[in-house]
């Protein structure tokens, strides 16, 4: 029989994931976890894990269902988590939903959080096993009433997160190692951007971390994303002196309005002392004042290693060049206590040196440094 070849996104993606993401071999089980709205996607994990010798279980989250049992029964039905295929599965795929994610606003803001956490790390370890290797894809958020909901066109949100998943895990790593390198041992930081940001920041105990997509090596210790492409520095929560002015939306399908715009963050003696936003701040401010100890407090410096993304919303973190500040928690940071927030505000095209030496400029490492480090 010929091998039929991939021509469509869907079938590209899925062959991707399983190759560079999934390391997926032959005997092996694969559970593919999807919304309804998201089987277009999910479909070919199927016929691709077959091709491989794979054995895929697909899984589905009918929306129609879910939104009934939430009218039937309440929020704390449909929390809870049960054994499923995860449990013997040696890999897994998610794709979220729901596609009318604006029914579920309304919901005491804990059952919102729990639900819409439902595809992330915190969430899914008691419903999977130990040792299963899993992502989870974006492609699927990239829905019509997201894309309304943003006043973005849903087709070029949909292509930006299909063209930033299809870019090599390895070669995103070894940008974020030669990064990491050229930034050596030095430990005093300075942002700058011609907006007036100037935040002094400095390394903290922590080890550095390239987030390429894969999941970690460690079983069982996180989950791998695509598009992802980060460097994450942590920082000491001690210690931050200036001002930050975010130049990127901040987008929460979940806020009104969905768009945080203009953030600026003044730091005094390694706390947050105040924040202002020139559109959309109010979830910002209602998390901030809900949270306990550390909200105030850095936690790390990211930078974006992917070179495909620029507008698409909901990753723009990614985003080769862009810098990032997080505040609050931490999903990396273990045996510290949790404040209940957690933000990073954005900002392209910084500068930023280390030890007083340049690092980067306009988001980028000067000249120099990439002679350096080739």
């Amino acid at each position: 029989m010929r091998k039929l070849r991939a021509s469509r996104d869907e079938d590209a993606l899925a062959q991707f994931v399983l190759d560079r993401y999934l390391h997926v071999r032959r005997g092996e089980s694969l559970t593919i976890e999807s919304w309804s709205q998201a089987l277009p996607w999910a479909r070919p994990f199927v016929v691709a894990a077959r091709r491989r010798g794979v054995h895929p279980t697909l899984v589905v989250e009918d929306e129609g269902a879910f939104f009934r049992s939430l009218e039937a029964s309440g929020s704390r039905s449909v929390l809870r988590t049960r054994r499923t295929a995860n449990d013997f599965s040696d890999a897994q795929v998610y794709l979220g939903g729901p596609e009318e994610f604006s029914r579920l606003l309304g919901l005491p803001a804990d059952d919102l959080e729990a639900l819409t956490d439902r595809g992330d790390g915190a969430w899914w370890p008691s419903a999977r096993g130990p040792h299963t290797r899993s992502v989870r894809l974006a492609v699927a958020d990239a829905t019509l009433p997201a894309a309304t909901r943003y006043g973005v066109d849903a087709a070029s949100w949909t292509a930006e997160l299909l063209r930033a998943s299809l870019v090599d895990p390895e070669q995103i790593a070894r940008s974020g190692h030669r990064l990491l390198r050229s930034l050596g041992r030095r430990r005093r930081l300075r942002v700058r951007h011609p907006n007036g940001s100037e935040l002094r920041l400095e390394r903290g105990p922590g080890l550095p971390e390239v987030a390429s997509g894969p999941p970690p090596a460690t079983p069982g210790s996180g989950w791998g994303q695509a598009p992802s492409g980060l460097l994450i520095l942590p920082l000491r929560a001690d210690v931050a002196e200036g001002s930050w002015e975010s130049n990127r939306p901040a987008y929460d399908r979940f806020a009104d309005p969905p768009l945080a715009l203009g953030g600026r963050f003044e730091f005094r003696g390694g706390r947050l002392e105040e924040f202002s936003f020139d559109r959309g701040g109010e979830r910002f401010a209602s998390a901030y004042g809900r949270a306990g100890r550390g909200r105030d407090r850095p936690t790390a410096l990211t930078i974006g290693l992917n070179p495909e993304i620029s507008q698409a919303p909901e990753v723009l973190e990614y985003g080769a060049g862009t810098v990032g500040l997080l505040l609050g928690d931490s999903p990396r940071r273990r045996g510290f206590r949790r404040s209940g927030f957690s933000f990073l505000a954005t900002l392209a095209e910084a500068d930023v040196e280390a030890d007083e030496r340049p690092w980067l400029r306009a988001g980028a490492p000067p000249a120099r440094l990439r002679r350096r480090t080739r």
